[in-house]
Formats: C-alpha cells, structure tokens, sequence
C-alpha cells in the first residue's frame, strides 16, 4: 500500500512537471503586400508564422520599406501558467536592408481583454547589414499568466544603392515556457510530506 502510495505522488508530480499544450487563436498578420501569402502552424506550446512575402528592396523595386506586425493570443490551460517566451527569427539581408524588431506581451483577462498595466514583457532586436541573420532572445514576463497577447512589429528597410539591397524575414518561431501553477505545485508538496509523516510514523 505504502509503494502505491508513492507511485500515485510520484505520477502527480509528473503531470504537473509536464507542458500542457497551449491554444493559439486571434492569429492576425499585416500588412499586405509583406503580410500576402503568410500561414502560420502550432505544435505543443510553440507557434511558427512563415511569411513568403515580407521583402523589401530590389526584389520588389519600388517597395523599399514597410512594417510588417504580426499578432496571436494563447491560453495555457491549468493547472498551468506562462512565465516566459522564447523568440526565434531568421532574416536575409543584403547592401543597405535593415530589419527592427520588437515584441510587446499584454495579460489578458478572461474576456480576452488586454489587462491594464502595459506589457508584462518587452524584446528588442535589430538585424543591420553584415550582421548574423538569424537571432534567439526570450522575453521573461514581470508575472506569470494564463492568457496572453503577443504584439510584433517588424520595421523593414532597403534603400536603394549601387549594390544589390534587401530585407526580408522568413521564419518566426515563438515557444511558450509553461510551468506547473503554484497553487498546484504547493498541493502536491503538501500530499508528499503528509505521506512522509505517515511512513516515518509506521
């Protein structure tokens, strides 16, 4: 009994230790022509967008510059929170193109509305001629939640010059780090030290 005891704490624990999948909806990309042809995948906790498209530069001579700003909302289903995410770009740059990029993350409330406050959590990154074109950043939130709105724009620019100039983002992938709630974790701790008392008392 005492063996069976452990095992059942020992698979709560697990459950709680292993990443819930995260729902992604309110998937919104603009804006065209950068944003055409764009689609987007989700896998557990992490999202992919891939945008054929957002190129500025001699490729699409006379579009020598725009934003692109892509937005999604995810919920991680309890007993689970976010507490940060984690940010992979990949780019292509040639003579004068410059890419700026932020995200913005927001609480939402259950209603889906932005919680007051601003961001929980901010990133920044500029990708400038000559420079690595892929980049990884995470953006650790001021607190943990269970819904968010991210927020990315990314500002693109290829003047024209006597070289061969271009801007382009092909791949966002995001991964949403997902904890076990504290609550949860505090009831499994309670049931562990219960059984302890008890097994050191027989």
């Amino acid at each position: 009994m005492k063996n069976f005891r452990f095992l059942s704490i020992g698979i709560a624990l697990a459950s709680v230790s292993t990443a819930h999948a995260t729902s992604f909806s309110n998937v919104n990309i603009q804006a065209p022509p950068l944003s055409t042809g764009a689609t987007w995948t989700s896998l557990g906790n992490s999202v992919s967008f891939f945008l054929p498209n957002a190129i500025v530069g001699d490729p699409v001579n006379p579009l020598r510059a725009g934003t692109l700003n892509i937005q999604y909302d995810a919920h991680t289903p309890g007993p689970a929170v976010a507490n940060e995410v984690g940010v992979n770009l990949g780019a292509a740059l040639s003579g004068s193109g410059t890419i700026f990029f932020q995200e913005q993350v927001f609480e939402l409330d259950i209603n889906g509305n932005e919680v007051a406050g601003g961001p929980i959590g901010v990133i920044t990154h500029t990708f400038n001629p000559g420079g690595p074109t892929t980049w990884s950043g995470t953006i650790n939130f001021s607190r943990s939640v269970e819904r968010l709105r991210a927020k990315k724009f990314f500002t693109m620019s290829a003047t024209d010059t006597e070289v061969f100039d271009l801007a382009s983002i092909g791949l966002v992938n995001q991964n949403i780090q997902v904890v076990p709630e504290p609550a949860t974790m505090a009831a499994v701790g309670l049931g562990v030290a219960a059984l302890m008392r008890r097994r050191k008392r027989s």
